[in-house]
């Protein structure tokens, strides 16, 4: 393994799980956002801006919760009919866990992760602008912050199957 690798793993890496925090406070502030509105229907969040460019009504919607679906198979009161904030934490947990992961069989399965939550990000895109025809400014950073991260954990896989390959040459080459 050459330095200029291991400097591309690491830069990788640091950039997944900086991306990863990201997403872990953002979810962190939905959660409050639509706990904090279910309580006091006053509350008013940093990020309404007016009536049209509103987290709160996007986070209190019946999507804000179980990404809309949860609750039609299972049922309103059901324990995983969450707000989409307590997933968001749950995953950006996992994907900065699985960066620091060299292993090109995790790496894989990182960016599986992430392709899945690009697949939902489009999902709740478009409830967001055609369904609630809103302007969420934390959801669309959140599915920026899921676009970047499946755009260096891709990277990430690269370096390791390169890595991957030269090691099996020097290996054969011996």
């Amino acid at each position: 393994m050459s330095i200029l690798s291991a400097n591309c793993k690491c830069t990788y890496t640091v950039g997944l799980v900086g991306l990863s925090v990201v997403g872990f406070l953002l979810s962190l502030y939905t959660s409050y956002v639509e706990l904090r509105a279910e309580h006091d229907r006053s509350y008013r969040a940093l990020c309404d801006i007016s009536e049209r460019i509103s987290c709160t009504k996007v986070f209190t919607s019946s999507y804000g919760r179980g990404f809309g679906i949860v609750g039609r198979l299972l049922g309103e009161d059901s324990h995983l009919n969450v707000p989409n904030g307590f997933y968001g934490i749950f995953y950006y947990f996992l994907v900065a866990a699985f960066s620091f992961s060299d292993h090109l069989g995790i790496a894989r399965l990182n960016s599986y992760l992430m392709l899945a939550a690009n697949g939902l990000s489009l999902y709740l895109a478009y409830l967001l602008y055609f369904v609630l025809q809103d302007m969420c400014i934390v959801c669309v950073t959140t599915y920026a912050v899921n676009l970047l991260s499946l755009i260096l954990a891709l990277q990430k896989i690269q370096v390791l199957v390169r890595d991957e390959q030269v090691m099996r040459a020097f290996t054969k080459a011996k």
